[in-house]
């Protein structure tokens, strides 16, 4: 593992919520996926950081996407997503040869909503890193 991941950065409880939003939006078959209030609401709720008196806490790269991905696996609602809506199981989606992918086939990989938000974070430190060698 890189590095970069064992340091740690300072974040916003909202940071968390935002990027579940984005993530769950952006793999979404659907506009908006269902629940979606709901969701942030309860993953708001359990995000176990201790946030000091301007709603910030230090939290380590390493061990966001598990404990996200935790949170996420212990939500009804979210694990709901996980599954395809036309109850087919197995790999693949709709036909490629489809002109309109069917959404109900599709559903949101959670795994890959914890990795992408703890990507993000990654992404933002490494780019404060850098804005912060560029001013000394």
């Amino acid at each position: 593992m890189h590095k970069r991941f064992d340091r740690m950065q300072w974040v916003f409880r909202k940071d968390f919520t935002g990027a579940l939003a984005k993530w769950l939006v952006k793999q979404s078959p659907y506009p908006v996926p269902e629940n979606l209030e709901k969701i942030l609401a309860d993953f708001h709720k359990r995000i176990p950081y201790v946030f000091d008196e301007n709603g910030m806490a230090e939290v380590s790269l390493a061990t966001m996407k598990k404990t996200i991905n935790n949170i996420l696996e212990s939500m009804p609602d979210v694990m709901a997503l996980n599954n395809r809506k036309n109850g087919r199981e197995g790999h693949g989606f709709s036909s490629r040869f489809s002109k309109e992918p069917e959404p109900d086939d599709a559903f949101i990989d959670i795994m890959a909503v914890a990795q992408n938000i703890a990507c993000e974070f990654a992404d933002s430190a490494d780019v404060e890193c850098w804005l912060n060698s560029e001013r000394a």
